[in-house]
């Protein structure tokens, strides 16, 4: 048996050993790994020596994805069926990076969907190097990276510009009525949801955070808990003004003891019956968040000027808010 014990100042000693069958072999293997472990990150490659992208991946989801949702951690858990999660993260080199894409690509995945696979792998890599101090050779990463861009197998996805026409709104107004009348007891008041949707352009999950405390009719303004933002996911509140449309739809749903929502809803569940409404009524690729373009571009072609939509919808940027507004030439008016 060959052992090897390197003493570090002020750390714990580190040690291997291994059997050989002859001594010749056992000799051989101890100046080579004396040489390996003398190397500069030596001995740290040897502590996360077995450790593959999908053991990473693991950690990653239970130490910093906890309060992902579950569209995001989907997206991250994908990552593991793949081939390139049995690497070892020590020795994920550039071209397993770019095989993975290519394989992607080869299987009918599009380059914006491919870069989701890179953007995470290249977070939990980042993870690996400055939470867990793994040795990642991240400037393999960067490389392959620049020639994906390069070679076009990944991409940003492109600007949705998807708004429902006046006949797709109907057809689908017609479906929740033709619902609700034959089970009104039990069924979410989606038209009110669709149309305050498209009046007051918040997402599906805000609208069932809305308050009546957080409301002021006076001012016609309500808070929205936690909405959405690039980088902070808690605590974002913020004051949206309400449209008079937006206002009267508030102010018929009825309430309930004991319930401060006004729209007291499981924000999945209304996701759930607008992809079943959009399926019965044979329309395609209409997304419920879709309705916030639709809601935004209206508030543009009402004669709204950038910084005055900003109050309604709340978007970061303008510069994001001005890919939202997809206005249709025949509503513009002539001076």
């Amino acid at each position: 048996m060959a052992q090897i014990r390197i003493a570090r100042r002020g750390q714990p000693d580190h040690s291997e050993s291994r059997t050989f069958p002859r001594k010749a072999m056992a000799e051989e293997w101890a100046k080579r790994r004396e040489l390996e472990l003398s190397s500069p990150g030596g001995i740290l490659s040897a502590k996360w020596k077995g450790v593959t992208l999908d053991d990473a991946i693991e950690r990653y989801l239970h130490e910093f994805a906890q309060d992902a949702g579950r569209s995001k951690r989907a997206t991250i858990q994908q990552l593991q069926r793949f081939p390139v999660a049995r690497v070892q993260v020590t020795e994920l080199a550039s071209e397993q990076i770019i095989e993975h894409a290519v394989m992607r690509r080869n299987s009918g995945i599009k380059p914006s969907t491919i870069n989701q696979d890179i953007t995470w792998l290249g977070i939990i890599l980042k993870t690996a190097a400055a939470a867990w101090k793994m040795p990642v050779a991240l400037n393999e990463f960067e490389s392959a990276k620049l020639l994906m861009r390069s070679k076009g197998l990944v991409s940003r996805p492109g600007s949705r510009d998807r708004r429902p026409t006046y006949e797709e709104i109907e057809r689908i107004r017609d479906y929740f009525r033709r619902s609700q009348m034959i089970r009104p007891s039990a069924i979410i008041p989606m038209e009110d949801i669709m149309d305050f949707a498209i009046a007051s352009s918040r997402r599906q999950e805000e609208i069932t955070r809305l308050t009546w405390g957080d409301l002021d009719d006076q001012a016609m303004t309500c808070w929205v808990r936690d909405a959405k933002h690039p980088r902070q996911k808690w605590g974002n509140h913020k004051r949206f003004k309400l449209s008079h449309e937006a206002m009267a739809i508030i102010q018929r749903q009825p309430r309930s003891h004991g319930e401060e929502r006004i729209f007291p809803y499981n924000g999945k569940s209304i996701g759930t019956r607008w992809r079943a409404a959009t399926a019965a009524c044979g329309i395609e690729d209409l997304r419920f968040h879709d309705l916030r373009h639709e809601a935004t571009s209206r508030l543009f072609e009402a004669g709204y000027e950038i910084v005055e939509v900003q109050q309604f919808t709340l978007h970061e940027s303008w510069d994001v808010l001005k890919r939202y507004t997809h206005l249709r030439p025949e509503k513009l008016v002539l001076r």
